[in-house]
């Protein structure tokens, strides 16, 4: 338009065509097509000028539009596009599927596929309507699981659990959070809500999520039934619960975009990475995050972004978050354990309940146990299946004694008798070696060891480095026998120890000096 407004001042001006070529840098043909148009239009080159650009275009680049053909395949095809559309947004549908399956069975003479593809491409951009939401600060805060899993692995047996990945994001600054969590329970799916509420620092004033059952109990256009915990969680914090449209993922567009920029800076990351502890998995995640926040954007950072303009609107932290617990009344049997969740997990209770109902208390981080109303004992939450958390001070005396007998080794047994003599340590030190294997001898080091408990240690000392001297071999039974029967404190007068236990029917060597010497007497007579 400006080259053709160039030429109709340059005819103005009486300058020629071949003049206005050159100075314009255009085709001849094109001056003399605009010549025409303007002498056609009847008006002064002066007046031409002047009219609107709308009106200009129409005289001098009329667009020359061919007639429409009609097509009755194409009229057909937009007649069936409602049901088509209709087809393509059920669940797992495609377009090759509902051209085969309902286009081509209802229309044999219409489009090919590709002729399909293309007109229900074209539709589709044509009645596609993107609403732009304008988000206030700190005041939405978006929630939704990630699609992909993450893994972790079983250190002994290489196995792989599927975990679940939450992700939330705050639309203003796209700050967003991601946690792995071991399942979507409410439990675990409230915890981190609360891991995202302490990332921020802050709370906002609503929280959206899609109509998952954790959310929303009933679902209804108009009237929606959130869930208890949902409930109980929004009263704590001040927040008000919103669920988004049924199959309108638009309608948390920001998390939805989250979700996908996090695959691309952290999954993909730690793509390559093996991890065998949820906490530890969690911190990377928290670290890759941290990071991405502190990127460029929008002239800013997300967490700059964030800390300026959404955190002064939102409400601050409370002194303690809120705790999901699942609750149980159950009677104590005699191995003062209780079971805790799907892991089937035993925790401890001190022995004296035994018989009595206990409360039990717990969420994802701790279990606690109430008799009549007072907390008796506090554990660290175990995910470990059937595995047991036994805190020694809930044990009866003994179950103490036979768990520390459990923890006797050889070690063990040899430096407690070296604290009571070197005597000693060589009889437990003998004895171990005189056994193929010296767990089956752990009970005879025990029973030495014992014996300083009832004779003294002094006596054990001596006894035992008696037997050492006199025989080299040590016993329990020799030694037992030796301390009940005094052998050691008589030893002390010369006398030599034998290790034939002493018993008044045994005749010593005086009953045997009255008896005749048979042989010495024949050869006196000979």
């Amino acid at each position: 338009m400006l080259r053709t407004k160039q030429i109709l001042q340059l005819l103005g001006d009486g300058l020629s065509q071949n003049k206005i070529c050159a100075e314009v840098r255009c085709s001849k043909r094109l001056v003399s097509s605009v010549k025409k148009r303007a002498d056609e239009s009847g008006r002064a080159i002066g007046e031409l000028l002047m009219l609107p650009d709308d009106e200009f275009q129409t005289i001098f680049m009329p667009v020359e539009q061919a007639p429409p053909r009609e097509d009755d395949r194409k009229a057909e095809l937009d007649r069936m596009m409602p049901e088509i559309l209709k087809r393509l947004s059920r669940r797992h549908a495609h377009l090759k599927y509902v051209y085969e399956d309902y286009y081509a069975k209802e229309c044999p003479k219409g489009y090919g596929y590709t002729q399909f593809k293309k007109h229900v491409g074209e539709y589709r951009e044509r009645n596609d309507y993107s609403y732009h939401n304008q988000h206030e600060p700190g005041k939405e805060w978006q929630i939704d699981f990630a699609g992909d899993p993450l893994w972790l692995t079983d250190y002994g047996t290489r196995e792989k659990q599927k975990l679940v990945v939450l992700v939330c994001v705050m639309p203003y600054s796209n700050l967003p959070f991601m946690m792995a969590l071991p399942n979507a329970t409410t439990e675990w799916f409230f915890h981190g809500l609360n891991k995202g509420l302490e990332f921020m620092g802050a709370i906002p004033r609503v929280a959206k999520s899609d109509n998952m059952k954790q959310w929303v109990t009933k679902s209804d256009r108009y009237s929606l039934t959130y869930a208890a915990a949902n409930v109980e969680w929004a009263l704590y914090y001040g927040i008000e619960p919103f669920a988004c449209r049924v199959r309108k993922p638009r309608d948390k567009g920001p998390v939805e975009g989250a979700v996908n920029q996090l695959y691309q800076y952290i999954y993909a990351r730690i793509e390559g990475e093996e991890f065998y502890s949820l906490d530890a998995l969690n911190q990377r995640i928290w670290e890759l995050l941290e990071e991405y926040c502190c990127l460029p954007y929008k002239g800013s950072t997300r967490r700059d972004i964030f800390e300026m303009y959404e955190k002064p609107e939102m409400l601050p932290l409370p002194d303690s978050m809120y705790r999901f617990r699942l609750r149980k009344e159950v009677k104590l049997s005699s191995t003062y354990h209780v079971c805790v969740g799907p892991e089937r997990h035993m925790y401890s209770v001190p022995y004296k309940y035994v018989g009595q109902t206990v409360k039990v208390m717990w969420d994802v981080e701790y279990v606690e146990v109430y008799v009549a109303g007072q907390l008796v004992c506090t554990h660290r939450r175990s995910l470990v299946p059937y595995g047991y958390s036994t805190e020694p001070q809930h044990m009866p005396d003994a179950h103490k004694a036979y768990e520390r007998t459990k923890e006797v080794n050889a070690a063990t047994l040899i430096g407690w008798g070296e604290r009571i003599g070197a005597s000693v340590k060589w009889a437990i030190e003998d004895i171990l070696h005189r056994t193929n294997f010296p767990q089956q001898a752990y009970g005879k080091c025990n029973g030495i060891l014992s014996l300083g408990r009832k004779y003294g240690r002094a006596r054990l000392e001596h006894a035992c480095a008696i037997l050492r001297e006199e025989s080299g071999v040590a016993g329990y039974k020799v030694l037992a026998n030796m301390l009940k029967n005094n052998r050691d404190i008589e030893a002390d007068g010369g006398e030599v120890i034998s290790r034939t236990p002493y018993n008044d029917d045994v005749r010593g060597a005086s009953a045997y000096t009255s008896i005749p010497q048979v042989g010495k007497d024949v050869d006196d007579e000979q």
